[in-house]
């Protein structure tokens, strides 16, 4: 049996990697389209879209095209030490980078935003203590019956429910969707997937849920 060598185990490499590369693209588009069209769930798609297909796909295609590029450095003959710690260099830089930015950067993002939540609920608590024995009598109450009528359609408001508070998402909601929502409903779970609570707190209260 011959014995595999170096090369074929990094044509093996490169050819799998290019495959996995090809499938996850296409399941990034797809997801892509689940997440705003609801051609698939929802949720699913946006857990594929931003927690694991980018990771996938920025690994495969780091390995593909490292391996492509050390065949064209070999067949220019160019391929040395320096031309391989430099490309381990730049590789190292793009995944470091791509890992910050959608790691830890995001995170910033979402701290930062919690500071201003903290800040604003701090002011808004002090407001809301004194208004809030009057604004309990006058503040309406939905049942989700009641709800699904604001659908955003024929002329009514789009009104949508996060926490037990019904807020009026007009400019938000065009023809009664956003994205892959439904105005009319409870989308507390959906909201939380993607913003803070500072982000539906500056839209108008209409009321709370039942």
């Amino acid at each position: 049996m011959k014995k595999k060598t170096l090369k074929w185990w990094l044509v093996k490499i490169d050819r799998f990697s290019a495959w996995v590369l090809l499938a996850t693209m296409f399941l990034y588009f797809l997801s892509g389209y689940g997440m705003t069209k609801g051609i698939i769930d929802a949720r699913f798609s946006n857990l594929l879209h931003t927690n694991i297909l980018p990771f996938v796909i920025m690994i495969s295609f780091a390995i593909h095209t490292f391996l492509s590029v050390r065949l064209s450095f070999k067949r220019w003959r160019i391929w040395n030490t320096f031309t391989f710690i430099l490309l381990i260099i730049i590789y190292s830089a793009f995944l470091i980078g791509f890992g910050y930015v959608e790691l830890f950067y995001k995170n910033a993002n979402v701290r930062e935003e919690t500071a201003i939540e903290q800040t604003t609920t701090t002011t808004e608590t002090v407001t809301t203590s004194q208004e809030s024995s009057s604004t309990e009598s006058q503040e309406r109450v939905f049942t989700r019956e009641e709800l699904v009528k604001y659908n955003g359609k024929n002329g009514t408001p789009p009104y949508v429910a996060v926490d037990g508070v019904v807020y009026d998402m007009t400019g938000v909601f065009v023809n009664g969707r956003h994205f892959f929502h439904t105005a009319g409903e409870d989308l507390t779970d959906a909201f939380y997937m993607e913003h803070m609570k500072s982000q539906i707190t500056k839209y108008p209260v209409v009321g709370k849920l039942e």
